[in-house]
């Protein structure tokens, strides 16, 4: 018979499970138990086993010591930080939440790695003061001065993930640090997380790698606007907020004087925007939305484009997953592509230079302190190349 345990603090088991975006269905449904479990649990009526908090504190990312605390622990509510309308938050994916949270931890793992200041020359996010009642196109083109890199050298880039790269090594160079993962929520492209010294990117690994690149520019929008956001996709008919990120982002990407030049066409069918998107190295739907904004083509047009290559997608994405053998990729490039190379230079130099133990090192790249090895070699890889 399992044996139940005391101890176990109601009030944080609510905290841990709210802070996690778990509802009360949910969490009951990992335990196998009805949702009046959890609420007396909650509510301190009746206890749990251990297995359970097991169960749960592996759900919430928390260990189980936290639920045998006096009080929760005094920590930020990212979400809070976020601007979004309750009716918002409510339909972020638990996954998101404690993505949020690792954005968090991983400003402060920044902070203690670098001696609480920035190592970069330039800080894109000090050197400019943004406002919504800014122009985003000049604000683009300001942007794409100070990054120095001109439209000839980005239509030179051999594909998208070389794109993806370079920008992302462009805006490191620049302050912004940015990460990827597996959000295993659909609706979510990205988000980003302000820092008077660290502000990072996240970027949706599973998202491909056109609509990361677009991601990319619209969270680097919201960061010199002030503003923390979560990216639901691109909808030119959003908030303003989102409007404006939407519109830099296309801008930056697809700077209006160049887009002139390359779009005299008599009619826009399936070729000429993916001539178009191969050019700039983003997605079929980012240069229909450049099209709408320049009055080539109305929403409606947009909309029907959209739904018709959603599914084609859908299906081809369905018929590659039932193809594709199981295990995947290497587990070892895939982190030191979540974590980026300019991170994990930090984390190892001062793991070198006796600053940190190999244990604190583990902690900063989230892995086991056996797998450093292999992360090690993936950098020295990088490094030689």
């Amino acid at each position: 018979m399992a044996e139940y345990i005391n101890g176990i603090n109601p009030e944080i088991l609510k905290w841990a499970r709210e802070r996690s975006g778990f509802s009360l269905e949910a969490t009951g449904k990992a335990l196998n138990k009805e949702k009046s479990f959890i609420v007396e649990c909650e509510s301190g009526q009746r206890t749990m086993t251990y297995v359970q908090l097991e169960k749960l504190a592996d759900k919430y990312k928390r260990p189980v010591a936290l639920f045998f605390l006096p009080n929760p622990p005094e920590e930020e509510n990212i979400v809070d930080q976020l601007a979004l309308r309750r009716s918002e938050v409510k339909q972020l994916e638990p996954r998101i939440h404690i993505l949020l949270r690792q954005a968090y931890s991983r400003q402060l793992s920044l902070m203690e790695l670098n001696n609480n200041t920035n190592p970069s020359e330039k800080k894109i996010f000090d050197d400019f003061n943004s406002q919504l009642n800014d122009s985003p196109k000049e604000l683009a083109n300001q942007t794409r001065v100070y990054l120095n890199i001109d439209i000839n050298m980005q239509t030179e880039w051999k594909n998208a993930t070389d794109a993806l790269e370079n920008w992302r090594n462009c805006l490191e160079e620049n302050g912004i640090f940015i990460f990827k993962d597996a959000f295993k929520d659909d609706s979510v492209d990205g988000f980003c997380l302000l820092h008077p010294e660290f502000p990072v990117i996240y970027l949706n690994n599973s998202r491909a790698t056109v609509r990361q690149i677009f991601t990319l520019f619209h969270e680097l929008a919201h960061l010199l606007l002030g503003k923390n956001g979560v990216t639901r996709g691109i909808n030119p008919q959003g908030g303003r907020i989102e409007t404006f990120c939407n519109k830099f982002a296309a801008e930056f990407l697809m700077p209006s004087d160049d887009m002139e030049s390359q779009t005299n066409y008599v009619e826009y069918d399936d070729n000429t925007v993916e001539k178009l998107a191969t050019r700039y190295k983003v997605s079929r739907p980012v240069i229909l939305l450049k099209l709408v904004e320049k009055g080539i083509i109305n929403f409606e047009d947009y909309q029907h484009k959209v739904k018709e290559w959603t599914a084609l997608y859908d299906l081809h994405k369905k018929k590659k997953s039932d193809e594709d053998s199981p295990g995947g990729g290497s587990y070892y490039n895939t982190q030191a592509t979540y974590l980026g190379y300019k991170y994990m230079t930090l984390a190892f130099k001062n793991y070198n230079q006796g600053l940190c133990s190999i244990e604190e090192l583990a902690d900063y790249l989230n892995v086991k302190v056996k797998h450093i090895p292999q992360f090690e070699d993936r950098l020295l890889k990088r490094t030689l190349i």
